[in-house]
Formats: structure tokens, C-alpha cells, sequence
């Protein structure tokens, strides 16, 4: 979905990071296969010290963590001017000027990280596309989902990339014969990852 790469110098002296250049891709438009990627509900620590749920995309192919606009402004926090060039599919680009360092948590466990996360105005398009009918996947009931309504429509209010994504995997892991999902334990609870034969879309 996306495939971001990053050259990221040191902050100068006022704080401020010089120009990054990153690669980012994002479809837009209506997929033909429907894939289900894993989401997941994040904590995020607002200008107040409250936590915000936040619904955040993992994604094990991103270099770089993302926030929306949106996002930022409904925490209310403070953001350090980043000049970032985005660099997509053709060439197309275009061009980012700030980033926020968020605290998150997980709401199933005591793990907590802090992440830098470039704003982008959006992310990407409502994910999944469709509501799913995922009546006969009968999830099992001793596990705590990393997001419940992950079959709806919604939109992404965070990336969380690479660096991170392998580091919040734990050991638990669930597959069935047939046309089912793929349940993976992490940090903030299962995912689910599908492709189109597992499921009906409504």
C-alpha cells in the first residue's frame, strides 16, 4: 500500500529539520481485489496528557510513520517544521511541512512507545473500501482484537511503519484450512489480514 523510503539528517540548531526526501505511494480509488489490512485502535497522548483512541494502519512495508491533519489537530499538539518531499507512482510528488512526535499505548497491555510522524493531509482512502460480511469467520472469543470494528468502513488517522511494526509482533498467531483469516497477536491486541477469498462484501 504504501512504500516510503527516507533520508533523515540531524535537527540544526533551532530545532528545525533540513529537507527529507521520502517515497510514498498510496492507491486511491476503487481496488478491484479487496484486501483486508491489519488495523488497529493506538492510545495517543493529546496536549492535555489525555489518550485519544486513534486508528492506526500497520504496515510492514512503510519507512516512515505518518499522522493525518486532521488528526494532529484534534490532539492539539505541538508541530516542528520538516520539510519532507513525497515522492509517489510517475513521479508525482509533492511536498510536507511538518512532523509531531506523539506518545502512544497500547489499550491491552502496559506497552507505550513514542514515534516521529510526518502530517499528510490524508493517508489514505477509507480502508476497508466496503463493509465485509465476515458472519462465518467465527472469531474466536479468548482474544482481545486489536480493533473490533475492523470490518467497517473508516478512515486512518495513523501509520505506523516498519521500524515499529516488527517490534509490536508477538509469539501468538492463528490460521484455519479454508477461506479464512490470518489472526496475528501484537502489542495492541490481534489483527486480522484477509484477501478477497475469505469473505463477502455487503
Amino acid at each position: 500500500m504504501t512504500g516510503p523510503t527516507t533520508n533523515s539528517p540531524p535537527a540544526n540548531a533551532k530545532g528545525n529539520r533540513t529537507a527529507e526526501f521520502k517515497k510514498y505511494c498510496s492507491f486511491k480509488g476503487k481496488p478491484r481485489n479487496h484486501i483486508l489490512l491489519a488495523t488497529a485502535i493506538a492510545e495517543v497522548q493529546n496536549k492535555s496528557g489525555q489518550y485519544i483512541p486513534c486508528r492506526a494502519l500497520l504496515d510492514d512495508a512503510s519507512q516512515s510513520h505518518f499522522i493525518t491533519e486532521r488528526c494532529v489537530q484534534h490532539l492539539r499538539i505541538s508541530r516542528t517544521q520538516t520539510h519532507v518531499s513525497i515522492q509517489g507512482i510517475s513521479n508525482v510528488s509533492t511536498t510536507t511541512h511538518h512532523s509531531v512526535s506523539i506518545h502512544l499505548r497500547s489499550r491491552h497491555s502496559d506497552w507505550h512507545t513514542t514515534l516521529d510522524c510526518v502530517i499528510l493531509s490524508c493517508i489514505t482512502g477509507t480502508t476497508p473500501s466496503t463493509k465485509l460480511d465476515t458472519s462465518s469467520w467465527k472469531i474466536p472469543k479468548d482474544i482481545k482484537l486489536a480493533y473490533e470494528q475492523f470490518d467497517q468502513p473508516g478512515s486512518i488517522d495513523l501509520l505506523i511503519g516498519a521500524d515499529l511494526f516488527y517490534e509490536m509482533l508477538r509469539s501468538g498467531r492463528r490460521t484455519r484450512p479454508g477461506n479464512y483469516p490470518v489472526l496475528q497477536e501484537t502489542v495492541l491486541g490481534w489483527t486480522l489480514w484477509a484477501d478477497s477469498s475469505c469473505y463477502h462484501i455487503e
